[in-house]
């Protein structure tokens, strides 16, 4: 199977589709892949293990400069429980459970500077999606948005082609 990844904004399907308005950055990601079974839990552990080093290293600069400036250490991508389902306000990972079912997890982190949505799904047996919904809350988050917001446009669909050939 061939990875095609397909971007553009979350549409009527989407787990975060309601959160569009008002929003400062919007992005998805969607790839035909084999879901073997997989929730959407699995597929989000799933994604978090493949993120490569280079990545958690800026999150690492990201932290020391964030802790720096009164906001969030929110650590390393890659550090998401493999352990128990987890429940609704429970962190996982960066991000904090926002709601689960077998085809979607929604997840989110709120800080000073911006709030941040994140929903893995599937739609159907075979497409999966990565959906990012940004609302920035004032002038240091349009500051902080200039540089993540290509870096994520990079890093999703790249996480999504290694899913491709995981389950190939």
């Amino acid at each position: 199977m061939t990875a095609r990844v397909v971007s553009g904004v979350p549409d009527a399907r989407s787990a975060l589709y309601a959160q569009l308005p008002g929003a400062d950055f919007r992005h998805a990601s969607r790839v035909q892949t084999v879901r073997g079974g997989r929730t959407a839990l699995q597929a989000y552990r799933d994604l978090a293990a493949a993120v490569p080093g280079w990545f958690d290293g800026l999150m690492t600069m990201r932290n020391r400069g964030m802790r720096l400036l009164g906001m969030k250490d929110l650590g390393a991508l890659r550090a998401v429980s493999s352990a128990g389902v987890p429940r609704p306000g429970e962190r996982i990972g960066i991000f904090t459970l926002q709601a689960l079912c077998d085809a979607a997890i929604v997840l989110e982190d709120d800080d000073r500077h911006l709030r941040v949505q994140l929903a893995v799904q599937w739609h159907g047996e075979d497409m999966l999606e990565v959906a990012t919904v940004v609302h920035v809350h004032n002038a240091f988050g349009r500051l902080y948005m200039q540089p993540v917001a290509p870096i994520h446009r990079l890093i999703v669909p790249h996480l999504l082609q290694r899913q491709v050939r995981a389950y190939i």
